[in-house]
């Protein structure tokens, strides 16, 4: 088992360690090539004086820029990655990799979510955080943006982390690279199996889905499409052991066609945080003093009274487009401000 607990970079010459070995042979063969290498031989060091030769980039190099590795010979290294079907050998990481209490929840998505969507993995992320739950996704555009943004939004420290499909000097999304760094300022961590200088290939990030989902407890799909990758994400979550829920939406739209085939499927139907940490078997905290509703969706809460009334009249008294009402209602129910009864929306008793 792990014998350190971070590598240590040689400048030079052979590898002094297991750990050294196994990321240099990580670097010049895939996965299953090194694991038979390794099958052969008495260790990674043996099995790199076989078959090893010097990368071509500096390890040193790795340290200036405040990028650390963890093989699967070292103490850091995530537990709940070790036991996937195919774990990766070397890890390339900033920030934080330890793990606290909570679970891991990776909110997964489309590029191109609804602007409900993107409300829903934004309430979403920033309520598992609150509730002490690692908030992990891939940082793409969309559903993925808004769970960090979420989690970052809670305040809690360490409670965002990003799996990248591309090596940490080359972020991608480049409209990204400052959620990265928010990320890192958090206390959180940006993790990605591939060297720093790597670029995004397409062939990426379906390996790298298998990364969010081994180091999550569960996985929620907020929206996808049939063939959205986020089912791959959520396949892979299946055949690791892990819950898979995902968010209905409206019959008919693209974007939550692929979650109704999750539904059907057999994956937890999941509308709020509070719904995956009760599946999961972990109670919600709650403060003895009632917390306002968002400052943004004000105007349409005070617009709903203890007298249920359909969303046209709440756009009404608010002063607001029907469609941007129903938007808001819609958050502002997931929070458990208001209801949906027979007869239009009411405030919950709080």
């Amino acid at each position: 088992m792990a014998t350190q607990s971070t590598l240590k970079i040689a400048i030079k010459g052979e590898p002094d360690s297991e750990s050294l070995a196994l990321l240099y042979l990580s670097q010049q063969a895939t996965r299953p090539q090194v694991r038979r290498w390794l099958a052969e031989a008495d260790g990674a060091r043996a099995a790199y004086a076989r078959h090893g030769e010097a990368p071509d980039w500096p390890p040193e190099a790795l340290a200036v820029t405040g990028i650390r590795v963890a093989t699967l010979f070292d103490d850091a290294y995530p537990e709940p990655l070790r036991h996937i079907p195919d774990p990766p050998l070397a890890l390339y990481y900033q920030g934080n990799l330890a793990v606290a209490q909570g679970p891991g929840i990776a909110l997964v998505g489309a590029r191109r979510g609804t602007r409900l969507g993107l409300r829903i993995a934004e309430a979403m992320g920033r309520e598992l955080a609150a509730q002490g739950a690692r908030v992990l996704s891939g940082l793409a555009l969309g559903i993925d943006g808004a769970a960090h943004e979420g989690a970052l939004a809670s305040g809690v420290d360490g409670c965002a982390w990003a799996v990248l499909g591309s090596g940490l000097n080359n972020i991608y999304p480049r409209e990204h690279r400052a959620l990265a760094r928010r990320i890192l300022d958090s206390g959180g961590a940006v993790i990605s199996e591939y060297p720093p200088d790597a670029r995004p290939y397409r062939s990426h990030f379906p390996e790298r889905n298998r990364l969010i989902s081994g180091l999550a407890e569960a996985v929620v799909v907020v929206e996808a499409s049939r063939r959205s990758g986020s089912l791959i994400t959520a396949r892979m979550a299946a055949e690791q052991g892990r819950e898979v829920f995902a968010v209905p939406g409206a019959v008919g739209n693209a974007v939550s066609a692929g979650c109704h085939w999750l539904i059907r499927q057999g994956a937890g139907l999941v509308e709020s945080a509070e719904d995956v940490l009760m599946e999961l078997g972990y109670g919600v905290q709650r403060s003895d003093s009632p917390t306002p509703p968002p400052q943004a969706l004000m105007p349409v809460f005070a617009a709903v009274s203890a007298t249920a009334a359909p969303i046209d009249e709440i756009a009404l008294a608010a002063g607001l487009p029907v469609e941007a009402v129903t938007g808001d209602l819609v958050q502002l129910e997931l929070k458990g401000f208001v209801q949906l009864t027979p007869d239009g929306y009411i405030r919950v008793p709080r």
